[in-house]
């Protein structure tokens, strides 16, 4: 579990703060289940909608290296990592394996970059009162949200070896670039969910020509981890 060790002040540290807490802890306690599969515990009182009500998440990407077996969809040939921020926003030397990036003494940290996705969380009394919501549901908030595809014998060393930087995915020779025109991400947070866990789907171009889907469902601690990848590297004609 994600724990804050120190304090800090910005401008969500007032009326912000109790949510990005709460929201930090939410998605630290990973896995996630999948989309709108079982049943949210009782009637929820309160819904925050992101990045209106919730600065949403403080991170850049969906690629984690602080809870096993839980790294990014793959399929042992072509791995994803879905950007919730803008790439060329990433600090190049912040460690997109630790996944948040809070703010502190130094800057905003994630919170600098603008969110590309949006959604709402639910809770059952609020942010000052529950340890997490029980539901968080995401989707594009742009037309063109980032989604990179790279080969997984590439990526495997670079997050076998604990740390990965912007710029050693940018340098990989397989690198294919998308773009989602739809993207759908439900999330059941551990402490608050029967089954806690991810489903996330996407579809998208690809840079240049072509198309992508992409599809993950993660439940359980890995006990479910099915994942598909489809890509058409060449523009698809109708005849």
């Amino acid at each position: 579990m994600f724990v804050i060790t120190r304090p800090f002040k910005t401008l969500f540290s007032t009326r912000f703060l109790p949510v990005v807490l709460a929201t930090v802890f939410t998605l630290s306690m990973l896995p996630w289940t999948a989309l709108q599969a079982q049943q949210l515990p009782g009637q929820p009182g309160l819904q925050l909608d992101f990045p209106a009500q919730s600065p949403g998440i403080p991170a850049y990407a969906r690629l984690e290296l602080l809870v096993p077996n839980f790294d990014v969809p793959n399929t042992r040939r072509w791995a994803a990592i879905v950007f919730y921020r803008d790439p060329a926003c990433v600090p190049p030397d912040f460690d997109l394996g630790q996944f948040f990036h809070l703010p502190g003494p130094t800057g905003l940290g994630a919170f600098a970059c603008p969110l590309l996705v949006e959604g709402h969380e639910i809770w059952q009394n609020g942010p000052d009162t529950d340890r997490a919501p029980m539901y968080v549901r995401t989707r594009n908030a742009v037309p063109n949200l980032p989604i990179w595809f790279v080969e997984w014998n590439e990526l495997r060393p670079i997050l076998e070896s604990g740390q990965v930087f912007i710029g050693d995915i940018t340098a990989l020779p397989s690198l294919v670039r998308g773009s989602a025109y739809w993207y759908e991400e439900a999330l059941y947070p551990n402490g608050t969910a029967e089954i806690p866990g991810i489903t996330l789907r996407s579809e998208g171009t690809f840079e240049g020509g072509g198309k992508f889907r992409l599809k993950w469902h993660f439940t359980d601690q890995g006990a479910e981890d099915e994942v598909t990848i489809r890509l058409w590297r060449k523009p698809m004609f109708r005849k």
